[in-house]
């Protein structure tokens, strides 16, 4: 017999999941001897185990039925609902003072990976390692929905990726795209079993690049909570560092590699439907489009920390520049990190400049990875139409050319890639007023829905003429960001195939 609910399902794993993790914070507490912690972890845990197992013996004797929420839509709204609810029990213990809905912000922050923290001061190292599990737990769970769930649908990404419409040539590009969003009456819940395939291909890379990296780390001189922090934030491209400090030149250096991963898909298993006809790297327009944006701002921003006073030296010289492509390729992946090398925190990206980290985090990493924004492919599209746009107006009657493949992403490619700009503005603009009626400034209210909407805290402390605060903000303006967060993890896309189920 078929079970009855794949998400009640899923749910309870990953209640039971939480639980676990739970165990690490609470081993951390004990050890540094910091007792009341390590027992509000441990009881959240009891309590949280005995809660999946309930649900578990409720619903494993249910008869098979497919609802009309077995969208992915639901499944993925619920868990970023609810989940977060459940991590920040621990806290509302642990920080004197904190009321339940912030610790839901702080978590919720965290498990969509946007690295927004209410947490003013010194904060406990198991604490940090808290938001910093809760965040890689997010990355992952992002990383197998994404192929489980909206591969399936052709969203997320995906749906620049479609080739099926090639072969069908007289099929309308509004016609193909929505019905490769629509859920319709054939549509057959299989999340729970697609969720476990991917899980099981996806997971032990995951935790494997994890560990590597949290080796090199502590080998480059970080102690090892700390890098095992680092190492997760960077996976995750959650952005969590304890007390800002990347631990110099080496250590940033292996983090920029292992940012690589969240520029694109071909990196992780699962992903053949994007590495069709992009037999080597060299190939990737993602990898390409980011080279070119990292190489264009080397050369401006280069050229601009070049003339200004610095040491005659060498090194010096190095260590600016170096800052500026190790900061960009982080705000490009919405990681957030800032480097410690040369002075990109104060120098070349202080005031006017911070915008163009603003835009990095918008353009955002690749698709389906771990990275938010809009997403490179969706860039490289919009960017490939225009320029033969352009040379239809210098060559009415010329060819377009360029294969098959980047003649389909021209056509279906940048016509999706272009509604989902424009829904993404629409939404930005929507969180921007919505949080000037709370009482925050124009500007502000930029940077703080930017912020949410692509999943990059640090950018609130990097854009502005002063950095900004997330504590500041009011309960109002902190409930509308947290839904720009949860927006900005479920693709936009997805909401609309709710609507558009026949």
């Amino acid at each position: 017999m078929e079970r009855r609910s794949n998400g009640t399902v899923i749910l309870a794993a990953m209640i039971a999941a939480t639980a676990l993790a739970m165990l690490l914070p609470a081993a951390v507490g004990f050890t540094l001897r910091e007792q009341a912690l390590a027992r509000a972890f441990m009881y959240s845990s009891a309590l949280l185990g005995s809660i999946a197992g309930l649900v578990h013996l409720a619903n494993r004797a249910s008869a098979g039925r497919r609802g009309q929420f077995s969208h992915p839509f639901y499944y993925l709204t619920l868990a970023y609902l609810l989940l977060p609810a459940l991590m920040a029990i621990p806290l509302t213990e642990i920080v004197p003072g904190m009321s339940f809905f912030h610790a839901w912000f702080e978590m919720l922050s965290a498990f969509t990976t946007t690295g927004a923290s209410l947490l003013d001061g010194e904060v406990s190292r198991a604490l940090n390692l808290w938001r910093a599990i809760v965040a890689w737990g997010g990355g992952l769970f992002l990383l197998v929905t994404v192929l489980a769930l909206l591969a399936p649908l052709r969203l997320g990404g995906f749906e620049l990726f479609n080739t099926d419409n090639a072969a069908r040539p007289d099929t309308p590009a509004w016609t193909a795209a929505r019905k490769s969003m629509r859920v319709d009456a054939e549509y057959s819940d299989k999340s729970l079993q697609r969720m476990v395939q991917q899980f099981g291909l996806i997971a032990p890379v995951y935790v494997g690049l994890t560990l590597v990296l949290w080796v090199a780390l502590s080998m480059a001189g970080n102690p090892p909570l700390i890098a095992l922090i680092i190492a997760m934030s960077t996976l995750s491209t959650s952005g969590i560092v304890p007390n800002g400090a990347l631990g110099g030149f080496a250590a940033e250096l292996l983090i920029a590699g292992f940012l690589v991963f969240a520029l694109s898909r071909r990196f992780w298993p699962g992903a053949q439907a994007i590495r069709q006809g992009e037999r080597r790297a060299r190939h990737d327009p993602e990898l390409l489009l980011a080279l070119a944006l990292m190489v264009l701002l080397l050369i401006v921003l280069g050229a601009r920390a070049m003339l200004s006073p610095l040491d005659p030296a060498l090194i010096p010289r190095l260590a600016e520049l170096w800052g500026i492509v190790f900061t960009s390729l982080s705000f490009l992946t919405t990681t957030g990190f800032v480097s410690e090398v040369g002075r990109s925190a104060e120098g070349v990206y202080f005031g006017a400049a911070g915008i163009v980290l603003l835009a990095l985090a918008i353009c955002g990493g690749g698709v389906a990875t771990t990275a938010g924004g809009l997403k490179l492919m969706r860039v490289f599209a919009l960017f490939w139409q225009a320029r033969r746009e352009v040379d239809k107006l210098v060559y009415p009657d010329s060819i377009g050319g360029d294969g098959e493949r980047l003649r389909n992403l021209r056509r279906d490619g940048a016509f999706s890639a272009w509604l989902f700009l424009m829904i993404f503005i629409l939404t930005l603009t929507a969180l921007m007023a919505a949080l000037t009626i709370t009482g925050v400034t124009m500007e502000d209210a930029l940077i703080y829905a930017t912020a949410a909407l692509t999943t990059t805290g640090p950018v609130a402390q990097m854009t502005g003429p002063e950095p900004l605060s997330w504590s500041a903000l009011g309960d109002g303006a902190k409930a509308i960001l947290a839904f720009g967060m949860i927006l900005g993890r479920l693709e936009l896309l997805l909401l609309l195939s709710v609507f558009w189920r026949n």
